[in-house]
């Protein structure tokens, strides 16, 4: 490992199952791009999966373990990691995801060509526990669009991004008081300081997500973001972005799931097409 890796990768984990961790930090082991440190900071309740966890950790120099010995949770986690980050580049990784042989090598070879560049991501397949294709999940990949798109959703994936580490320094990391959303205020912050964002066309990693309900906090949390943030610029987007929030907020759950479910079931059939 040289004495200050390009890059960063930061890996909150918590309980995961030994097989799925290792397969998670296995694909981080297996980048065509090796520059780089893992920084995890693994908050299991467990001693035997954090045993394991850490054990993963041991078969390559190039990972960094840490066990916090008080509950974190995910923004303070981030926030941990990234003050223990040597990389000038910080990569954001979970630790039931697996990643792309090609991603670190893809985002890296981008921010280099695009200095005006400060976040890069890029489109995921949403995979089962059992690693079973569910779903294909692609961006807006220029800086406008994204801004455009990000008044009404969120149009980056918070774990395929790799972003700048002077951008934390220089306009602030994650807000430890947003249990949930704590990427999206990030995004809006950077927006409104005028950084630039992209999203590269490749799929970057398969994201593990059986359960596609969302806690009812999130959009809770996703609601304060989005009202915290408010700017003038885009101001109606922004107020159509609150407003329907702010109703789904107040939505009885069957009803949101009838429109999940029709909009999974829309989006499935438009890339069928495609």
């Amino acid at each position: 490992m040289s004495a200050s890796p390009l890059v960063s990768v930061v890996v909150p984990s918590f309980n995961e199952d030994p097989h799925i961790v290792r397969a998670s930090l296995e694909s981080i082991r297996a980048q065509t791009f090796s520059d780089f440190e893992c920084i995890v900071i693994d908050e299991s309740t467990r001693p035997e999966l954090a045993q394991a966890c850490r054990a993963v950790c041991a078969e390559d120099p190039r990972f960094i373990y840490v066990h916090p010995t008080t509950r974190l949770g995910l923004p303070k986690s981030l926030n941990l990691a990234i003050s223990k980050a040597r990389g000038q580049l910080i990569a954001r990784f979970d630790s039931d995801d697996v990643c792309m042989p090609e991603r670190l090598a893809l985002q890296v070879a981008y921010l280099q060509a695009h200095p005006e560049i400060s976040v890069v991501g890029g489109a995921l397949d949403i995979i089962s526990d059992e690693g079973k294709f569910l779903a294909h999940r692609r961006y807006p990949q220029t800086s406008a669009a994204i801004a455009k798109g990000m008044q009404l959703t969120t149009t980056i994936a918070h774990p395929t991004v790799m972003y700048r580490k002077k951008a934390i320094e220089q306009h602030g990391g994650y807000n430890a008081d947003y249990r949930f959303s704590e990427d999206l205020d990030l995004w809006l912050r950077w927006l409104n300081a005028g950084l630039c964002f992209a999203n590269l066309p490749q799929v970057l990693v398969q994201y593990r997500q059986d359960n596609t309900r969302r806690d009812s906090r999130h959009w809770r949390f996703n609601l304060r973001a989005r009202t915290s943030n408010f700017t003038a610029q885009h101001w109606l987007r922004r107020v159509i972005g609150i407003a329907c929030i702010a109703t789904w907020v107040v939505m009885p759950e069957k009803a949101q799931e009838q429109i999940f479910k029709a909009l999974v079931l829309r989006r499935r059939s438009q890339e069928a097409i495609q």
